[in-house]
């Protein structure tokens, strides 16, 4: 059997490291994988794998078009969040200016499938509070977010690809979380923002609610994706609908909380949240998952079907609780 060229960007991530570790233990010497980083990236997690690591960056077209030769499959994980206003430009270029460059190059080279990471963020939003489905239209409202916005815009450019003869296939994770403690680089400001939960420095719960999965699934789903997808197809992958209410629960639950009395966020605590969050991004040039936009989307009520991933993909998806107590273990 001949070895399979792998490529993967944003390696080095939250996603797309656990990918790789997902393919090297379903395939190990039957796949030679191919990591992009940035020049300033930290590859220390990738240095005692067998993956080969190319310096490129993704808006720079020629490195790119050069790091491609010879790739049989791209995973296509990098990609910037950040839901400050600060951020909305770079969203673009790094979102949609980033994955143009991806799939233009996978063309070029004739790649032969391109596996996505999106995000239920570019998913529509049903207007009678059903479960979402891959096929609801991206909404007017959701263009006033910057992060949506970009994520909605590059699926646009793979499904160009697709349009041009591209065999690509995406995946729409919802709010990703757990720890595999096998894995150096498995690190979030999701899971940070539940381990303050968990330790009782922040009692105020949103009243909306989202779709939640685990990092592990994440990259399961990935590889499922390439083995599995329709072309041109897109997957939600969502393990668990909860509201706000039931993740603090959940977590005072787990062994070991400290939290105590829980409170609903108020719409003015949440505007002054919303201007710190602002400032800290505009200040200290970061991105931040605490802003206007942030808490619009954590007081809508956004529920997600996860059919397709388990009857397309042959998904199963990991208790709540145990990724609950994956991160604050």
């Amino acid at each position: 059997m001949a070895t399979t060229s792998i490529l993967i960007t944003g390696a080095t991530g939250y996603i797309g490291s656990q990918v790789v570790l997902e393919l090297l233990e379903r395939y190990g010497s039957r796949i030679r994988l191919k990591a992009i980083a940035r020049p300033s990236s930290d590859c220390a997690f990738l240095a005692d794998l067998p993956v080969d690591i190319v310096r490129a960056d993704l808006l720079d077209v020629t490195s790119m078009t050069e790091a491609f030769a010879g790739v049989d499959t791209v995973f296509h994980c990098a990609g910037l969040i950040s839901y400050t206003r600060h951020f909305r430009h770079r969203l673009y270029d790094v979102n949609v200016l980033g994955t143009r460059n991806v799939v233009n190059a996978s063309l070029r080279h004739q790649v032969r499938r391109l596996v996505m990471t999106s995000s239920i963020a570019a998913v529509g939003i049903s207007d009678d509070g059903s479960p979402a489905t891959e096929s609801i239209p991206f909404t007017e409202w959701q263009r006033r977010n910057g992060y949506m916005e970009a994520k909605h815009l590059a699926e646009l450019e793979a499904l160009r690809g697709v349009a041009e003869g591209l065999d690509a296939v995406l995946v729409n994770p919802g709010v990703v979380i757990g720890v595999d403690r096998q894995n150096p680089a498995s690190t979030s400001s999701s899971n940070e923002v539940l381990r303050m939960i968990y330790r009782g420095k922040i009692p105020f719960y949103p009243h909306g609610s989202s779709g939640f999965v685990d990092v592990r699934d994440v990259a399961a789903a990935h590889v499922a994706a390439w083995e599995k997808g329709h072309t041109g197809r897109r997957y939600i992958v969502v393990g668990h609908n909860r509201t706000f209410a039931e993740v603090f629960e959940a977590l005072r639950h787990v062994s070991g909380s400290s939290m105590k009395k829980l409170y609903p966020l108020s719409g003015s605590a949440a505007f002054l949240a919303g201007i710190g969050g602002e400032l800290w991004s505009l200040f200290l040039d970061r991105p931040s998952f605490i802003s206007f936009d942030s808490h619009r989307m954590a007081a809508a009520k956004l529920v997600y079907n996860n059919s397709s991933s388990i009857r397309e993909l042959g998904m199963s998806y990991r208790a709540f609780a145990d990724t609950l107590q994956s991160v604050v273990q």
